[in-house]
Formats: structure tokens, C-alpha cells, sequence
């Protein structure tokens, strides 16, 4: 695999780990891309939970009538989206990683590419989709009656089947320009991080007003009402605060090693940080069941429901 396409000016910079141009040792190579004895039961345990976890969610969700449409629609695309991540870009970084170990340099190039390409679609739209749901709690608060009226079905799906089509076509650029891909997928992670990050301190320092317009303002028999409305609203809030965080921390290690390592080329010790990161995006993926099932009681009491009749059917 050639190296990357270098830009006017600059001398062409290593972006590929499956060129076999990074010298480095038999032993160092396996300590630092990792020893298969490690990241083959790792990644075949976090992909089980991915899949059994997204699966149940999916089955929760299809049988829950009380969550509002488009808030349904965002987490069965999340949960959707995590579900191929742990079926299929998963098992393909497990296979270019044993190729880079066993410098099976063919294997390693077919596969790196595919890891990279099909990640990006699948975590891409991911990513999207968890700050589309930090935008819609935010206009869950700002509009409040006007909420039903302005965030409809038909929008939240025309966004998502829109932000599928950007995201597969920039995954693309990979077989263009892969440091403009690195980059570019650097920048997509941060601004998506960021708009959530502004759209849930908007929604923090709203709901600090609010509550103080209700002790200072509001009658008490109003309160009440108002104050069971939004417990209810910070309780989704919450929920989806903590997938957003745990995003943040799983991602920010694979986006900080892979905006150095297209901007300085991939070492050895940079192409180490990258894997790991990678692992913890997967992590990720194995996480996001568990905090619906913890945050979201519709969703806990569905798949309890779920899982009573996977057994009883199996015991009739």
C-alpha cells in the first residue's frame, strides 16, 4: 500500500500501518499493536456484549408505546448503528489487527481500509445521532408546547437517512486522501462534541432560571404540576447526558491519537495509541446498552419484559 497523498508543499507523511515501511522489531511490534492473545478474546467479549445488548434494546424499544416517536427513532438509530459497529466493523479491525501482527501485509491493507471506511459510516452516524439527541432535549425545553408541532417524525428521519448518505459519502475520501480523512474525521468528532456539549450546558443554566422562576414567580398549585414535568424531562436529560459522557471519554483517545498521528505520520507508538483508542470505542458500543437500561425506565421495563419471555418461551 502506497503512502499517503502528500500536500502541495509537503513531503508524503506514513498514514498507513500496512506498508511494512515502520521499522521496528519483532518484539516491539507485538508489544505495541498488541499480542492476538489479547485483543482476540477482548474484542470477541466486548462485540457479545454489543450485540446481545443492542439486540434487547431494539426488541425493548419495538415494544414501547410510550416514549415520543422521534425520541424512539433516535435511540432504535443509535442502538442500530452500535449493532453493525460490534457485527461488522468490529470483527474486520480484529482481523487487521492479527494481519499487522503476522505482517501479512496483503490481508493487513484490504482490511485497515475497510476497518477505517465502514467505522466511519457506522460510528460516524452514531456520533451524529447522540448529538442530534442533545439538540431535541434542548428544543424539548426551549419550545415546550411547540415541541410536538416543530420536532416531527418525517424531519427526524429525513436528517438521519441524510446524515447516512454524508457520512458513507465522506468515508470515501479515504481511497482519496487519507490524511484529509484523518483530519476530517478529527474535525467531525470535535464539532459534534462540542455541539452537545453547548447544548447541554444551554439546557443546565435553563434549568437553573426555570427552577427560580418557579420558586419566585409561579402559584403553588402550579408549581407542583410544573415541578412533576420537569423531574420528568431532567430524568431524559440524564439519560442521555450519560451516554453523551461516556462518548466523550471513549472517543476522545482515538480522536487525539489519530489528529497526531495525520499530522505527524504513523510511528509505532502512534499506530499503539491508535488501536487502544480503538478499543475503547468499541468499549463504547458494549457500554451504551447498559446506561439505557440503567437511565431510561421505559427501556428497563421492556427488556425485563423481553428477557421474561425469551425464558418462559424457552422453558414452554
Amino acid at each position: 500500500m502506497t503512502n499517503s497523498t502528500a500536500w502541495e508543499g509537503q513531503e508524503p507523511i506514513e498514514l498507513t500501518l500496512c506498508s511494512g515501511e515502520i521499522n521496528v522489531d519483532e518484539s516491539e511490534w507485538t508489544s505495541l499493536i498488541f499480542n492476538p492473545y489479547f485483543f482476540i478474546p477482548v474484542n470477541a467479549i466486548l462485540s457479545f456484549f454489543a450485540l446481545s445488548g443492542n439486540i434487547l434494546i431494539l426488541f425493548a424499544l419495538q415494544k414501547d408505546s410510550t416514549l415520543h416517536p422521534p425520541s424512539k427513532l433516535l435511540l432504535r438509530c443509535l442502538s442500530s448503528t452500535d449493532l453493525c459497529v460490534g457485527l461488522i466493523s468490529q470483527p474486520i479491525f480484529v482481523i487487521y489487527l492479527m494481519a499487522a501482527a503476522y505482517r501479512n501485509w496483503e490481508i493487513c491493507g484490504i482490511t485497515e481500509g475497510l476497518a477505517y471506511m465502514v467505522s466511519t459510516v457506522l460510528c460516524g452516524e452514531s456520533i451524529f445521532t447522540l448529538t442530534v439527541i442533545s439538540a431535541d432535549r434542548l428544543l424539548a425545553l426551549m419550545l415546550k408546547l411547540r415541541y410536538r408541532h416543530v420536532v416531527t417524525l418525517r424531519r427526524v428521519r429525513s436528517s438521519v437517512i441524510v446524515s447516512w448518505i454524508i457520512s458513507f459519502a465522506f468515508s470515501l475520501t479515504y481511497l482519496w486522501d487519507k490524511r484529509r480523512f484523518f483530519l476530517g474525521c478529527c474535525a467531525w468528532i470535535l464539532v459534534c462534541l462540542i455541539i452537545s456539549t453547548c447544548c447541554y450546558t444551554k439546557i443546565y443554566f435553563t434549568l437553573r432560571h426555570h427552577q427560580a422562576q418557579i420558586q419566585d414567580h409561579l402559584q403553588a398549585e402550579n408549581s407542583g404540576a410544573t415541578g412533576i414535568c420537569m423531574a420528568r424531562y431532567k430524568k431524559t436529560v440524564s439519560s442521555a447526558l450519560c451516554v453523551y459522557l461516556a462518548l466523550l471519554v471513549c472517543y476522545l483517545p482515538f480522536t487525539v491519537a489519530t489528529a497526531i498521528s495525520a499530522l505527524s505520520g504513523l510511528s509505532p507508538t502512534n499506530a499503539a495509541v491508535l488501536n487502544f483508542g480503538g478499543f475503547f470505542v468499541f468499549f463504547n458500543l458494549s457500554l451504551n446498552p447498559v446506561l439505557y437500561y440503567w437511565k431510561i425506565k421505559e427501556v428497563r421495563q421492556a427488556v425485563k419484559e423481553t428477557i421474561r419471555n425469551i425464558f418462559a418461551a424457552h422453558n414452554g
